[in-house]
């Protein structure tokens, strides 16, 4: 058993280890005190702070490059909200583009309705939820991309299929044509479709019999079905929808009602598969989820002969942080811990909740004492972050247990040893990693 107490520096992170951000904030702020603060806050999740007390050299510094986001604070000593509007003015002129973030020491309405005109958007109030800022932050400086809708459409006749694409493929979606059914199997692997559009009647079965054959197939037991056909015989169509189907339209179909059907499918069986695999509350993979890719994850890791690191993180006295702020409070310094493992590890890095106030992390191609390394350094930056309360800032510490293949080759073996770390490290006194 090897302890890593607090900091360790002999352990360096191999090269390969890179934060998958390089996010840039301007802040413009006069007050020296509160811009620390604010820079520590905010750094520690990744991003670039570059700091700026007069607008002229702010405005300077836009033309060599643009951030993100720029952050303003605005209070009544060292920065007005005329002081505010007058930079949004110039940021106009300069940018139109860049989102204006404002942390304001008072709030009302007829403050928040000027932080409207002059383009702000989005408006903090002082002193600041970290977790909620950066969430902000985030949705500015890296949006999340549009995935277009996949639809698989099963028709023996090419002209209608044809057609179909043709109008689904004008709003953004793709598509692919099937029209043998008995050649269906290999294009729905590699396609992987969000829904299918599928003929009532083909040669050789009809829809029904390829639905019940669509639903015993793993992958696809919940993918939208969408059945289009000429058959206008009611118990038929409740037949077909009974058979695991969920829309019935009949031909000939408006394109409108086509598309509206198709999107609002999708929307829901993408919602559901999402609370399927991810948590609710932090938008981690959830317990079940970061078990099975635990499994695969190994059975690579041996395929490839390279290393893995699992390891365990648990806040340390979280139930006197929900006794003592409550669970609201509670609930955000979860989220906090979330997004700060979010932005700082790799986009291989897996990243669960296991339950309550404990999380997951699965390290593909590291060593222990890689893993050892980020986690403590994750550990110090969280420790600095400043959680909200009824009763002002409070923080909040966690202990890690890390272990590794091929030292330990199940994922039963291997989480119960990164358990049986963390359990150390609780025992030694909490705020540290222990690797087994």
């Amino acid at each position: 058993m090897t302890n890593y107490l607090m900091s360790d520096d002999s352990f360096m992170v191999s090269s390969v280890y890179k934060p998958k951000l390089n996010y840039r904030i301007f802040l413009f702020i006069r007050d020296q005190q509160e811009a620390q603060e604010l820079t520590g806050q905010i750094s520690a999740f990744g991003y670039q702070i570059n700091q700026f007390t007069k607008s002229d050299d702010l405005i300077s510094a836009l033309r060599w490059s643009l951030p993100n986001a720029i952050l303003v604070f605005v209070d009544s000593k060292t920065l007005s909200f005329e002081d505010y509007e007058d930079l949004a003015q110039k940021l106009k002129k300069q940018s139109n583009n860049l989102p204006l973030i404002i942390i304001s020491a008072e709030d009302n309405f007829d403050l928040r309705l000027r932080v409207v005109r002059a383009g702000g958007s989005a408006f903090f109030t002082h002193p600041v939820d970290i977790s909620t800022l950066i969430g902000s932050l985030d949705e500015f400086a890296n949006p999340a991309p549009t995935i277009p809708n996949r639809i698989l459409i099963i028709d023996d006749v090419l002209s209608q299929a044809s057609f179909y694409a043709m109008h689904l493929e004008k709003v953004g979606m793709q598509t692919r044509i099937v029209t043998d059914p008995r050649q269906m199997i290999q294009p729905m692997i590699e396609f992987n479709p969000d829904l299918i559009l599928l003929d009532m009647y083909l040669p050789d079965c009809n829809g029904i019999e390829l639905a019940r054959m669509i639903r015993q197939m793993e992958n696809f037991v919940s993918v939208p079905i969408v059945f289009l056909s000429a058959e206008t015989d009611r118990e038929r169509q409740l037949a077909a929808l009974m058979m695991g189907a969920d829309d019935f339209l009949i031909k000939p179909v408006k394109p409108e009602h086509l598309i509206a059907s198709v999107t609002s499918r999708i929307e829901r069986y993408r919602k559901l598969r999402s609370l399927m695999i991810y948590d609710g509350l932090t938008n981690l993979l959830n317990h079940t989820t970061i078990k099975e890719r635990l499994v695969k994850e190994l059975l690579r890791s041996e395929r490839d002969k390279q290393p893995l690191s699992f390891a365990m993180i648990d806040l340390d006295h979280f139930k006197n942080v929900n006794d003592r702020y409550g669970h609201s409070a509670g609930d955000r310094v979860l989220k906090s811990l979330a997004r700060l493992l979010k932005q700082r590890l790799r986009r291989t890095d897996l990243i669960g909740r296991y339950g309550g106030e404990e999380f997951s992390i699965i390290f593909p191609n590291t060593t222990a004492a890689e893993a050892a390394s980020v986690v403590d350094k994750l550990r110090e930056s969280f420790a600095r972050l400043h959680h909200l309360g009824p009763e002002g800032v409070f923080t909040v510490t966690f202990s890690a247990g890390i272990a590794s293949f091929p030292q330990f080759k199940s994922a039963i073996a291997i989480s119960n040893a990164a358990d049986r770390a963390l359990y150390q490290a609780k025992e030694k006194g909490r705020n540290r990693i222990s690797v087994i």
